[in-house]
């Protein structure tokens, strides 16, 4: 058994029409809340700036002894009325479902990857809009001894193939990486990245913000939001080397694993001091214009849209991550020039 938490993809399956891709250039992603649905918030974050949303939640859970998508889903129904009318607004955005959360059951491994595939993209081929793909975000859960707090080979290996015949298919996969719980799970986010085939994984997002992360110990310790940032960037950037050597993976020895800057994306939130670390958007900002062309990520993505416009991080002033985010991305002309007239008042 590999001890950890997750990252973020049959004998035949329907083939997407096309290859959906990415909107171009940076890129701002934002998590909605468990099961939530906004028409209001999701079209001003996208207005804003946000280019990818991550709709929140779903399960791979057996039924019987079938596979099934199951919940905390968004209202589907609305979710379709909300992508409507962002189309209609001619901004381009993805729509990803995320697969897991905290407290959520890690997939079934009764079902090899490729078998979750094909039934994913049943169910999601019967949906009003279908997903342009999903997001993995496998983490644990608050008792210790939870199985969902240990991944198993199966588990890793579920993951890679179903992401793998889900890029095959043509959509879109990504991952979560979050390397700040105690569970030592780095290794077991990595084996994921690096045994899927190239190109399988269109983004990584690695979230800073958990409780009692490395991110938070070093902002006590003195260092500043922008120099952490640019040296954690640089880290996935430019790699690093690990040993797999348990016999029952089936990518064994020394391999050099890196996430490229085009796939390289930097959570962030609203804040919980002292337990969490928090960056202002002019922060990450600061990071990002600072930083050598090559050491940049992508692009950042937060949590959550439902609490845009909240006071951050237990201060008195109210915080948009989208029109931070796009000042300095400049992913929306639109989202700049509400900026602009907002700076005015």
């Amino acid at each position: 058994m590999v001890p950890s938490l997750l990252l973020a993809s049959c004998i035949s399956f329907t083939l997407v029409a096309a290859e959906i891709k990415l909107p171009d250039g940076p890129i701002i992603a934002a998590w909605q809340n468990w099961g939530a649905c906004n028409d209001t918030q999701t079209i001003q974050a996208v207005e804003r700036g946000v280019n990818v949303v991550f709709w929140f939640s779903s399960n791979l859970v057996k039924d019987g002894d079938k596979p099934k998508i199951s919940g905390p889903l968004p209202d589907l129904e609305c979710v379709a009325r909300v992508r409507k009318a962002i189309k209609e607004k001619g901004l381009p955005t993805a729509h990803l479902l995320s697969i897991g959360g905290w407290d959520a059951p890690h997939p079934d491994t009764s079902f090899t990857g490729t078998e979750w595939f094909h039934a994913w993209n049943e169910w999601n081929q019967g949906l009003p809009m279908p997903f342009d793909g999903f997001d993995w975000d496998l983490e644990g859960n608050d008792y210790l001894t939870s199985p969902y707090n240990v991944f198993s080979p199966a588990c890793l290996q579920l993951v890679v193939d179903m992401s793998a015949a889900a890029k095959a298919a043509g959509y879109l996969v990504t991952m979560d990486y979050r390397p700040e719980f105690r569970y030592r799970g780095r290794n077991s986010y990595a084996y994921m990245w690096a045994a899927a085939p190239p190109g399988t994984f269109d983004l990584v997002s690695v979230q800073l913000y958990e409780s009692y992360a490395p991110a938070m110990q070093a902002l006590q310790e003195g260092i500043s939001g922008e120099e952490y940032l640019q040296s954690w960037a640089a880290q996935f950037i430019l790699g690093w080397t690990i040993n797999f050597n348990d016999t029952s993976l089936k990518l064994q020895g020394h391999v050099d694993v890196a996430v490229p800057a085009s796939h390289f994306l930097i959570g962030l939130s609203f804040g919980s001091p002292p337990r969490s670390a928090f960056f202002w958007p002019e922060t990450a900002g600061a990071a990002y214009s600072n930083a050598p062309a090559h050491l940049r990520p992508r692009g950042y993505a937060f949590w959550m849209i439902g609490i845009e416009d909240s006071l951050a991080n237990k201060s008195n002033r109210s915080l948009s991550f989208a029109f931070g985010l796009n000042s300095f991305l400049h992913v929306r002309k639109q989202g700049r020039a509400q900026l602009e007239k907002r700076s005015l008042r």
